[in-house]
């Protein structure tokens, strides 16, 4: 009788066991490398109330090594289940085969999911015929200025370049410094170069990797534009300008000591709302006066590690991300939505001055150089601009360009 229950008992422990297995069985975990800001939160909290099978947890991102920690989790066979990334950067990691094609659940049911999307931004996140990234939000690469600075010293907002170092002529001339950008996003001062390459024709094939970079003239009249502000002192704070800190370059945008800003438009919101003087958005400069406008829309988007646990529930909580109630959400955070049903919502006019530099026969829409390798892409972000305006000849920066882009085609 003993043994029979000292077993009854090990079979009642087993049952138990497998009993609370089941049970935890029934809710899936998946894991989201992305910013534990509210919004997300948010969307994670409604995401989780209708799906109740399945939990998320948020795995705060590093956007400055962002690629390297994703390419780490997915190499270990340990990835997260859904992982932000630039959507027009996506390459980088379909290059490697590490990106799940996300083809099947877009177009499924007639396209439905895809047919959701601005077509402009949805495809940001496409490699030849199939999509492996998501766009939730358009960052677009924004100049932010300071309309009381400008209105207290009787300065137009410039329309050329040739007006903007006017500009930055007249108020470093009042103590104030014309423009600020921070380490480590120099990506940003290109985008007169496209301007340059949208007005000479060869915008197509430089961002394709198709173009020796040695002949790149608008990309060597812009390095040579940016020494030049760099020499002159118009960029914050002067003689340390190549190592400014963001921290350090908001706190004399917020101070009023910086004239414009560099910055991704995803900023807007957090601008209008903390800034004590008015927030404008203006277009970059033109370099051709009535000239075509290079616009580069990045993408911030979400896609799915080709080893990831769980692609259907990420795929489903993507899909959620993206809906109405989740773009709800990134209205709400001053961030500009990427789906159709959303664009006019918009109420800021921070924001609808950013997508007003969007439209017009003269935009020239482009993906960076960066897309056509991560070395092209850290030399780029990183390192270019920096050399230039410490003296290595110009020459010799494409030089580099034109060895990763060769390495690239091999």
């Amino acid at each position: 009788m003993k043994k029979v229950l000292v077993w009854l008992g090990i079979l009642a422990l087993v049952l138990g066991t497998v009993g609370s297995a089941f049970a935890a069985g029934d809710v899936t975990t998946i894991r989201f490398y992305g910013s534990d800001a509210e919004y997300n939160k948010n969307i994670v909290a409604g995401f989780e109330a209708a799906n109740p099978g399945i939990k998320v947890e948020i795995v705060p991102v590093d956007f400055t090594n962002a690629e390297q920690v994703i390419k780490t989790g997915i190499a270990s066979g340990n990835p997260v289940d859904v992982s932000f990334f630039w959507g027009t950067q996506i390459s980088a990691f379909t290059q490697s085969d590490m990106a799940l094609d996300l083809t099947p659940y877009l177009e499924a049911n007639e396209s439905a999911w895809k047919n959701t999307f601005v077509p402009a931004l949805i495809d940001g996140g496409k490699v030849g015929d199939k999509y492996y990234a998501v766009s939730y939000q358009p960052v677009i690469e924004t100049i932010f200025y300071n309309k009381d600075l400008f209105k207290e010293h009787g300065i137009e907002v410039p329309t050329t370049w040739d007006e903007y170092m006017a500009a930055c002529e007249q108020f470093k001339a009042a103590g104030v410094y014309g423009i600020g950008n921070w380490s480590g996003q120099n990506h940003q001062l290109l985008e007169f170069a496209y301007q340059y390459m949208a007005n000479d024709g060869t915008l197509e094939v430089y961002t394709a990797g198709e173009a020796d970079f040695t002949q790149n003239v608008g990309l060597a009249k812009t390095l040579e534009g940016w020494k030049y502000v760099y020499d002159n002192g118009y960029w914050y704070p002067g003689e340390g300008a190549l190592t400014s800190t963001k921290e350090q370059t908001q706190a004399a945008w917020y101070q009023g000591r910086i004239a414009t800003l560099f910055d991704a438009g995803s900023n807007a919101g957090t601008y209008e709302t903390e800034c004590d003087f008015e927030v404008g958005v203006m277009k970059f400069p033109l370099v051709q006066e009535n000239g075509k406008y290079g616009l580069n829309v990045v993408t911030n988007a979400l896609f799915i590690p080709v080893n990831a646990k769980y692609p259907d529930e990420a795929a489903k909580f993507m899909e959620y991300y993206t809906s109405d109630e989740g773009m709800t959400h990134i209205i709400a955070s001053g961030r500009l939505p990427s789906t159709l049903s959303m664009q006019d919502k918009i109420e800021s006019p921070v924001l609808k001055a950013l997508l007003e530099t969007t439209t017009g026969e003269n935009v020239v829409g482009y993906k960076h150089i960066q897309n056509i390798s991560s070395e092209m892409n850290a030399y780029v972000q990183n390192d270019m601009i920096g050399a230039v305006c410490t003296g290595t000849p110009v020459e010799d920066i494409l030089q580099q360009l034109e060895d990763y882009r060769l390495a690239a085609e091999n």
